[in-house]
């Protein structure tokens, strides 16, 4: 697993996991679903699985990612989106043609789910 991140953004990884001791200090990057502009990737505080998870150090941050969605996705892009913040990415991303149902995560607006 590699994972591909700004300063900016782990400046900002960093401040968050300072203000969250009380949490577990890893990142998850996961497959949260779609949204009318397609696959959504997310970061999330949480223990780690070693059984079950593949990680990748970077500057400190110790990401983690489920090895089914590493081997099925790739590695991950965080990437600085003005004025919006930040987009997770992944090498590999899904269509809304690999899931027979969005499962209600499409909008309104979406066409094809």
């Amino acid at each position: 697993m590699k994972v591909q991140a700004p300063q900016s953004a782990i400046n900002v990884l960093k401040e968050i996991l300072a203000n969250n001791q009380d949490k577990p200090q890893n990142v998850r990057v996961y497959f949260a679903g779609f949204a009318c502009s397609g696959a959504v990737f997310s970061l999330a505080l949480d223990v780690e699985y070693p059984d079950e998870d593949t990680s990748y150090d970077l500057d400190g941050i110790h990401f983690i990612m489920n090895d089914n969605e590493y081997l099925t996705y790739g590695d991950v892009i965080i990437s600085e989106v003005p004025p919006k913040g930040f987009v997770v990415s992944v090498e590999r991303p899904p269509e809304k043609g690999d899931y027979s149902d969005c499962g209600g995560n499409c909008c309104d607006g979406c066409s094809g789910c």
